[in-house]
């Protein structure tokens, strides 16, 4: 056993503090589409969807905070399905900033790309090659 200990490379402490971030976006956005079809409206930024949208984007926004709540753990912890998991996130929000590509799409893809690039890197597969 080696006595070296890999050091977290400054890019995936960004990548890690970023999934946070879209872990607590995720969060608010479904707990107040939830508000809203509770009948909860804090603004008008749901008006007009119905009740099946407001569930369905709602509930799924939750979960997928917390999944993104996981991934950071798994981040920082160097394991190696945190980056293939950014890695596929990444590369999917990519494909659908092409679908909005007018409207902050291509800001999606720009930072989605980095990401992949980040995580990808020689230090970075030496920091998730630590755990499973």
């Amino acid at each position: 056993m080696s006595d070296t200990t890999i050091k977290r490379p400054v890019g995936v402490t960004i990548v890690g503090i970023l999934t946070a971030i879209l872990g607590v976006i995720n969060i608010v956005f479904g707990v107040w589409m939830l508000m809203y079809w509770l009948g909860i409206k804090l603004g008008t930024l749901f008006e007009g969807q119905t009740v099946f949208w407001l569930l369905f984007n709602g509930f799924l926004a939750v979960v997928m905070g917390l999944i993104y709540f996981w991934l950071t753990q798994l981040t920082f912890a160097g394991s190696q399905t945190a980056q293939v998991l950014i890695s596929v996130f990444a590369v999917i929000n990519i494909v659908f900033g092409f679908f909005h590509f007018d409207s902050g799409g291509a800001a999606q893809i720009v930072i989605n790309l980095i990401v992949v690039l980040i995580v990808n890197t020689h230090k970075a597969k030496l920091w998730f090659s630590q755990t499973a």
